[in-house]
């Protein structure tokens, strides 16, 4: 674990949570005045002690910034709905690929139903863009085994998972981004930005992919 930070940030960060320097000395296991005389620079602490500040601040929710303060931590959201907020979204995971590249996985697809609330016209000029720039990005694609329908195939790579481990909510997972899509009636988007967020799925979804069956045409 990184511990670069400055006392003046730990203080500042204390200042934010609103702990004293007993409640500090109390979370990392320590005396107040070992704390005390830390925080007034008199004195540094282990890289273990570094370590367990650096975990309880995370956990409050405050994060420290590269330019030696602290700042609290922002959950970014935003909601597609409808086929047109549906086609915003595939084009930010277009724009995504284009602009930036890295790994896209997505998990629980039927691209069948995908096709439906996107309109053939729209998924086909989506798939057309994403195929002009494959060199960019790699695109993983768990579906559910037995399914044969691979209309990403020119610019994705499919895998089969077992039906028990196919689920009604796809994910996409790109970018600092995590993305949980609801179809119904009508289609609704979840996009959540938040890089720590994304790296645990993507990590997740590496293990269901290192385990899917490699699909042979």
């Amino acid at each position: 674990m990184t511990t670069l930070f400055t006392t003046s940030q730990v203080r500042a960060a204390c200042g934010l949570i609103g702990w004293s320097a007993s409640d500090l000395a109390d979370k990392i296991g320590v005396s107040k005045q070992m704390i005390s005389a830390y925080l007034s620079g008199k004195s540094g602490l282990s890289t273990s002690n570094m370590e367990k500040i650096a975990y309880y601040i995370d956990l409050e929710g405050i994060e420290f910034t590269a330019d030696e303060g602290v700042k609290r931590k922002t959950l970014k959201t935003k909601t597609y709905r409808s086929q047109s907020g549906f086609i915003d979204f595939m084009t930010l995971v277009y724009e995504t690929a284009r602009d930036h590249g890295g790994e896209f996985c997505v998990s629980n697809v039927d691209e069948t139903i995908f096709t439906k609330h996107m309109g053939q016209e729209a998924d086909d000029a989506y798939s057309a863009k994403m195929k002009e720039i494959k060199s960019n990005y790699s695109f993983k694609i768990l579906i559910k085994e037995g399914d044969t329908n691979y209309v990403a195939s020119d610019y994705a790579e499919y895998r089969w998972i077992p039906k028990e481990q196919f689920h009604s909510v796809p994910f996409y997972v790109f970018g600092d981004n995590l993305a949980f899509i609801i179809f119904d009636e009508s289609v609704t988007v979840h996009l959540i930005n938040n890089a720590e967020i994304s790296d645990a799925q993507r990590s997740q979804f590496n293990l269901s992919w290192q385990g899917a069956k490699i699909i042979h045409d």
